[in-house]
């Protein structure tokens, strides 16, 4: 590894792997700054865990990370930034009438109104700590001692706990994996507990920052406008397979053997990919066991799909382990066509398989026809993520503590991702806080 400053005089300020949001962010920080920075993205497209595509009809459809709020600090400065708050919209134009939901052993219909009454009952009873937890939770371990004594739970413990009858168990134990794209044996109460107190402590809070808005044309119109102020050289199907640092400067090498020099590295991927790179000096012990134990659900996924001969507008709650988790009506087209957007369960293998889509929802609808279908899914066979959305396990919190622990340099490479941000993790937002707090640990660096 070259170790003399002559060898950088021609090379970039920083090396940025990874153009999803947080590597966006950095590059646009850095930029406005006067450095000099390159992109490196395995994928053949920007925008990591988010994506946005166009239907067949040229519409653009998030089915990546998709719902975003004003409640959401640094995502709403990004679109005050850039003069988007307009493109804030509903992401449903109808509401519901009816919900499929668990019950006896089965799903049963029941008024919307009903399912709302009966489901803020349940999820007040559930959250009913949070205040105690979490009163800032912008800080997850400001009340420490509080938070060590509950981060072993899972969501089931907590379900236990309540000694619920056993139709909102079902019910609750439902929305809460679909929520986590994880089941309630495995997803840590207290993940979703943070959500709770960042959306006010409230259920209609939580709806509202959840997932009651998205961006009008698709996230990637926020992603482009920060790429375009950045003017950083972006480079797609370039993955990535060794980092080495030294004393002045740091060389990616790519795994078509092409090799990139920098002063500063930051890594910008997803936490479980920290182990899949060579890094030289190895990366500290716990951070490797981190992203090798995973700080992100086993899975994520969405899909979008057109039906036709379904009058209601619905919602699905289906059951755990049950292959949608959670289905509702987006638009009508028509009185007889409906677009739907669906999360798959653990037993849906491929949500982009006709077929498999097809059986799924007529599980649910029998009497549908399934038209166009659109689909993502980030598992562990996506190599360039590795898992779904940000989502601590029990116990990982307190750790540990990934926001603080995680977000620190280690020489002369930073890291950025949503899996370490102190607030919005499984969100548009929390990258965009990574993508801020790793830019300026890189001027350090540079200063």
């Amino acid at each position: 590894m070259p170790s003399n400053d002559e060898l950088y005089e021609d090379t970039y300020d920083a090396v940025i792997i990874g153009a999803g949001f947080a590597g966006a962010v950095v590059a646009r920080e850095l930029a406005n700054r006067g450095l000099r920075t390159m992109i490196l993205e395995a994928r053949d497209r920007v925008g990591g865990r988010t994506w946005t595509i166009r239907t067949n009809d040229g519409e653009p459809l998030d089915i990546g990370g998709t719902f975003v709020h004003w409640s959401q600090p640094n995502f709403w400065s990004e679109m005050t930034r850039y003069g988007l708050t307009g493109e804030l919209v509903d992401s449903v134009d109808v509401v519901p009438d009816w919900v499929l939901s668990p019950s006896g052993g089965g799903l049963d219909w029941r008024s919307a109104e009903r399912h709302a009454e009966i489901e803020k009952q349940l999820m007040e009873r559930f959250f009913e700590q949070s205040w105690t937890v979490f009163p800032r939770p912008y800080d997850a371990l400001y009340a420490r001692d509080e938070v060590a004594a509950l981060d072993h739970m899972t969501m089931r413990d907590r379900l236990d706990q309540l000694g619920l009858a056993p139709d909102d168990d079902a019910h609750l134990s439902a929305v809460l994996s679909a929520m986590s794209m994880n089941t309630a044996e495995e997803t840590s109460y207290l993940s979703l507990l943070r959500w709770w107190a960042l959306c006010g402590h409230t259920y209609e809070g939580l709806w509202s920052s959840l997932s009651s808005y998205k961006m009008k044309h698709g996230t990637i119109t926020l992603l482009d406008a920060i790429l375009a102020d950045a003017g950083a050289e972006v480079r797609l199907s370039a993955p990535v397979k060794r980092v080495v640092s030294g004393s002045t400067g740091v060389e990616v090498t790519l795994a078509s053997g092409d090799v990139v020099t920098g002063r500063v590295a930051v890594v910008a991927t997803p936490s479980s990919l920290w182990p899949q790179l060579e890094f030289s000096p190895e990366l500290s012990a716990d951070r490797l066991a981190a992203g090798r134990a995973g700080m992100q659900t086993p899975r994520g996924s969405k899909a979008v799909v057109t039906l036709k001969g379904e009058p209601r507008n619905f919602l699905i709650n289906g059951r755990p382990g049950d292959p949608i988790n959670l289905m509702w009506t987006v638009n009508r087209i028509s009185d007889d066509e409906q677009v739907a957007v669906f999360y798959c369960g653990p037993s849906m293998q491929d949500p982009e398989d006709p077929k498999e889509v097809e059986v799924a929802i007529h599980s649910l609808l029998p009497d549908v026809e399934i038209g166009e279908l659109h689909a993502s899914l980030y598992d562990s066979a996506d190599e360039y993520a590795l898992g779904g959305w940000p989502m601590l396990k029990p116990g990982q919190l307190t750790k540990w503590a990934p926001y603080e622990t995680f977000s620190k340099p280690e020489g002369r490479v930073v890291f950025a991702t949503g899996d370490i941000a102190s607030q919005w993790t499984s969100f548009i937002d929390g990258a965009i806080e990574s993508g801020v707090r790793a830019a300026r640990d890189v001027r350090e660096i540079l200063r």
